[in-house]
């Protein structure tokens, strides 16, 4: 066994470069949620939970800006037959620097009346540090996209974890000197920091210039315009919806709420990385070489990813409550049942994942960001109508409308090319929304 795995992770097909992407990824997101798992439990003791929810309002503005101005340079680069262009890969990482700059001032500009709607004055100054992130993150080496592309994941995990372990190690001493939200700040900036220059330390020296090469930016821009208004509704329906919750509950709910969104997001974003880093190069791959074996491809990620993320998914809601009380403080007690929520948002939202990723690898950005407006509008409008009918449990269970519609649409695109498994689908979704109504009955008797 152990000798065929081997030969596995070495074989120099596609198979095997999914193998090793896929290793690699497991093992630097692994040790990445034991760390944020590990800082989340010191922190929390240090700082109280108004600390967390600020933050994760400066987060979600610094984010939406970013996310809203993205390009798909990553993408571009990936899916591209002139992915491996000198001239290509210069005027790409010429459009991401620009960006970077483009975002930290709109995140500037942002920042006093953000401070000015929520009611908190340090929202206003913090904001407006943090978004130097994005200005850091532009000067990221284009290499870092050169690697996703050929799926040769081991440095670009090593230096996410080195950056991450010093952010953490920033944080807690300085959460211990200041006790206050400056020590967030100072870690997310100096973990940025770091990325950036290992970048161009230690992948695959690139020739960085200026350049924006008219058909290269012309490419980019013709794919990315529709990859920016998927990224912008994805986040408005995913994290963005954080601005919404700072609307409707005090900041001391948010910052429980923030602690629960870490522990499920850290599944999630698994799951993503692990498409991101194995499904969508491959798919990519697949359709620029031999298209027939799309719908091949496509099953076999979802039928091996499909089981086993939902069964965990649902695990995660079951034992909610159990999980926060043995990890947190009495403080943190609700997001136990947020939590429980939560994961089986979460169930639902990984459904659409892989269809979606088919999408964007067929070039079809546009019918994708058709695709997160409506997942978008429905989780707000879900959110808002859920917190006035059954306050903030109902507030999260809003957000499963919006990824329950995203799962039907790109499926919908899937079964008219004969790529999805209807059987398979039907299945797992009667048992996710049979499970969330127990749940919802349960903490409804409970309260």
């Amino acid at each position: 066994m152990r000798q065929r795995l081997t030969a596995l992770l070495q074989e120099q097909s596609l198979r095997g470069a999914s193998l090793r992407s896929g290793a690699w990824t497991f093992f630097g997101f692994g040790l990445q949620a034991v760390l944020r798992l590990g800082s989340n439990l010191i922190l929390t003791r240090i700082l109280a939970p108004e600390m967390f929810g600020l933050m994760s309002l400066a987060l979600v503005f610094v984010l939406g800006v970013s996310l809203m101005s993205d390009l798909g340079t990553k993408h571009s680069v990936i899916r591209s037959s002139r992915g491996e262009d000198t001239d290509f890969l210069a005027s790409a990482w010429t459009i991401q620097v620009l960006r970077g700059a483009f975002v930290t001032l709109l995140a500037c500009a942002l920042a006093w009346p953000a401070a000015q709607a929520y009611g908190q004055p340090e929202l206003f100054v913090v904001l407006c540090v943090l978004s130097l992130m994005a200005v850091i993150d532009g000067f990221n080496s284009i290499s870092m996209a050169t690697t996703s592309r050929n799926m040769e994941l081991g440095r670009q995990t090593l230096i996410t974890l080195a950056s991450q372990i010093l952010s953490i190690a920033l944080m807690i001493g300085f959460a211990i000197v200041l006790e206050s939200v400056w020590a967030l700040v100072i870690g997310t900036l100096a973990a940025s920091a770091l990325k950036t220059l290992l970048s161009h330390l230690l992948l695959t020296p690139f020739k960085h210039r200026f350049v924006l090469e008219r058909a290269a930016v012309r490419e980019i821009i013709g794919f990315g315009q529709w990859v920016l208004l998927s990224t912008m509704f994805t986040f408005i329906g995913g994290r963005g919806i954080t601005a919404v919750h700072g609307a409707l509950v005090p900041l001391d709910i948010l910052g429980v709420l923030a602690v629960s969104t870490t522990l499920i997001r850290a599944l999630e974003d698994l799951i993503a990385k692990l498409l991101a880093a194995v499904a969508f190069p491959a798919f990519s791959k697949v359709i620029r070489e031999n298209l027939e074996d799309l719908p091949t491809m496509l099953n076999r990620v979802r039928n091996r990813f499909l089981t086993v993320c939902v069964i965990g998914f649902c695990g995660v809601s079951m034992i909610a409550q159990p999980l926060i009380d043995f990890l947190y403080d009495p403080r943190y007690a609700l997001a136990g049942s947020i939590l429980a929520i939560q994961a089986l948002n979460g169930a639902l939202r990984i459904m659409a994942a892989p269809y979606q990723e088919v999408l964007l690898a067929l070039g079809n950005s546009r019918l994708h960001a058709a695709v997160m407006f409506c997942s978008a509008a429905a989780g707000i409008l879900g959110t808002i109508a859920g917190f006035y009918f059954y306050d903030v449990f109902g507030m999260i269970a809003g957000m499963g409308v919006g990824a329950l519609l995203a799962f039907g649409l790109s499926a919908s695109f899937a079964w008219r090319r004969g790529y999805a498994n209807l059987t398979l689908d039907f299945t797992i979704i009667l048992a996710i929304l049979f499970l969330y109504a127990h749940t919802l009955l349960r903490l409804s008797s409970a309260a």
